[in-house]
């Protein structure tokens, strides 16, 4: 075996279950632990589809026994075959990271049971908007250190976010309403939060706690 063929098959045993990884983790979150343990997650994918395209591995081999594939003179019909160890684990990952972001019960089988590191990934990691009501370490920050807001996206400007695994957790609110300072309730008005117009970026290590609640339940 020489170098490009050396090059070759650890391209192919390599690089489907990387592209993989790369656009579940693109959707879902970046969630693996570190970089060995990411190589052996994309190394294990890689067998996966190597298993599942054996045949038309197989088929591969036999072309490149008459040299078609030495010589130069492969026809173009292997182009597109070639493509589809690209092609297919992206775009299995991307599928995959879509429906793991929207909860969907089936990618457990592919992902776990808790495919989030952190009680903060897989709080913020979805698609549905949520209320938020914080209570803040410094009784001086907010309203007697009470803030809401709603995590979800902004009518003008930027949408909310939060910071995913295994960056430092902060995050931004993209509506905030007004609460009331003595027991940080939401204030309604006419049976609906009263937005301030505004929203908050903060650090996690400035929250004492925050309660979490779904946009019907306020």
């Amino acid at each position: 075996m020489d170098s490009f063929e050396a090059l070759l098959a650890t391209l192919l045993g390599v690089v489907p279950g990387a592209l993989y990884t790369w656009e579940l983790e693109k959707q879902a979150g970046a969630w693996g632990v570190n970089l060995s343990d990411r190589v052996l997650r994309f190394l294990g994918m890689s067998v996966l589809f190597h298993l599942a395209l054996a045949p038309l591995t197989w088929w591969l081999v036999q072309q490149d026994r008459h040299g078609l594939l030495r010589t130069g003179t492969s026809p173009w019909l292997l182009w597109p075959v070639v493509a589809v160890y690209a092609l297919l684990p992206a775009g299995l990952g991307h599928a995959v990271g879509v429906a793991a972001r929207r909860r969907r019960r089936w990618t457990r089988w592919l992902t776990g049971p808790a495919p989030a590191p952190r009680a903060w990934d897989q709080v913020f990691s979805h698609e549905a908007s949520i209320w938020l009501r914080i209570r803040l370490k410094d009784p001086s920050g907010g309203d007697n250190g009470w803030f809401a807001g709603a995590f979800a996206p902004a009518r003008r400007g930027p949408h909310s976010y939060a910071s995913g695994f295994p960056h430092d957790q902060d995050i931004y609110l993209a509506e905030t309403v007004e609460v009331d300072p003595a027991s940080g309730r939401i204030r309604l008005v006419e049976g609906r939060p009263k937005f301030r117009g505004v929203g908050v970026l903060m650090r996690w290590d400035e929250i004492a706690y925050a309660e979490v609640m779904s946009v019907e339940g306020e």
